[in-house]
């Protein structure tokens, strides 16, 4: 059975990984904030939090080594059986993006570890003139049957949990993380990553995420309990 914990991680890192090949821009500089912050071991990592409203995570992206955008992931509210996530990008032309998703049967979905379960309910856009775009219904299909093509295209085969030691990266240093390595294929193409997990971190546990080859590096700006979403 797949780990929830790492089909969460790889979710999250799909919507996250937007990146680009241009060269980095100074934009993201005062977002990627550093911590002095020391969270101490917690025990073996073996799944998220128990999601709650106000639980987000702030994650910046690198592309080969240079910045490419921070995103806030926001956990809005329960509805029915699924969650409205709120994710808030910004990229390193300084352009910001914010979308909210109402993920159906979610619970479902990390229970079994069956990501094919997630249905995309609707999406509701910002846009620049502070208004908000709802696309739901008929209109949907079209990105519903992409997404869903691409939830049941992940073949995920994780090692088992390992000890992955203190990990640094700019929200503190978290002591005696879970290193989880896995190989995802999407759409044809193996992707092998390493991710490292803290039972502090809400959302999906994720302190730092890396491909192998370390072309793309995911790593935990801040994390809080008390984010309030963007989107009415």
């Amino acid at each position: 059975m797949r780990k929830p914990a790492a089909i969460l991680c790889i979710l999250i890192l799909a919507i996250l990984a937007l990146p680009s090949v241009f060269a980095q821009s100074k934009a993201l500089d005062s977002l990627w904030t550093t911590s002095a912050k020391s969270y101490p071991s917690a025990g073996k990592f073996g799944t998220p939090k128990a999601w709650a409203p106000g639980q987000y995570v702030v994650v910046g992206q690198l592309s080969n080594g240079k910045r490419d955008s921070v995103t806030t992931t926001l956990v809005v509210a329960k509805v029915g059986n699924g969650w409205v996530i709120e994710n808030a990008s910004v990229d390193k032309s300084g352009k910001e993006s914010v979308m909210q998703m109402l993920l159906g049967n979610y619970d479902a979905a990390m229970k079994t570890g069956d990501a094919s379960q997630i249905e995309l309910v609707w999406v509701k856009t910002l846009e620049k003139d502070g208004s908000v775009t709802k696309t739901e219904g008929q209109s949907l299909i079209i990105m519903k049957t992409l997404m869903k093509s691409a939830y049941e295209k992940m073949i995920v085969n994780l090692s088992e949990y390992v000890d992955g030691g203190a990990v640094q990266v700019p929200a503190g240093s978290f002591a005696a993380t879970t290193v989880v390595t896995a190989k995802t294929k999407i759409l044809g193409k193996t992707i092998e990553t390493e991710s490292w997990f803290h039972p502090a971190v809400p959302v999906n546990g994720m302190v730092k995420s890396r491909t192998k080859d370390d072309k793309s590096v995911s790593e935990l700006i801040s994390f809080g309990f008390d984010g309030k979403p963007r989107i009415p």
